[in-house]
């Protein structure tokens, strides 16, 4: 899975100029909390509980934050700032219980998703969707 930075479109001239949104509390521990912390924690003016209070106060235009690139790249409220951050990309496992993979409802969610997974790769490998 692919992250970038992300901003409302046309406030901020780049990511040198701007403010930054973190997480705070328990959320402030994710792998790509910490990333934007460590690069640019001086410039974090405010901070939301959770990621979806973050992707609000983007959209609103309080400045930028790190996003996975299915979210940041499907929300039109948001607009990419660069190109994916190569640091944060991760593989994505589907796990299910050795013991309940066979039943049908089981088998049914994972097939979906998997399939889901395969159709919509490009947007979760961080390859910008048409506008």
């Amino acid at each position: 899975m692919a992250y970038g930075l992300y901003a409302r479109p046309g406030l901020i001239s780049g990511v040198a100029a701007g403010y930054f949104v973190g997480l705070a509390g328990d959320s402030s521990q994710a792998h790509s909390a910490r990333w934007l912390h460590a690069r640019h924690g001086d410039r974090i003016a405010t901070r939301g509980n959770d990621a979806m209070s973050v992707l609000e106060l983007v959209a609103a235009g309080a400045g930028i934050s790190v996003f996975p690139c299915f979210v940041g790249d499907a929300d039109p409220r948001l607009s990419p700032m660069a190109g994916t951050i190569p640091e944060l990309e991760t593989e994505q496992w589907l796990v299910c219980h050795h013991e309940e993979r066979h039943a049908p409802a089981v088998r049914t969610v994972t097939e979906r998703l998997a399939a889901l997974m395969r159709e919509q790769g490009g947007l979760f490998r961080g390859e910008r969707i048409a506008s």
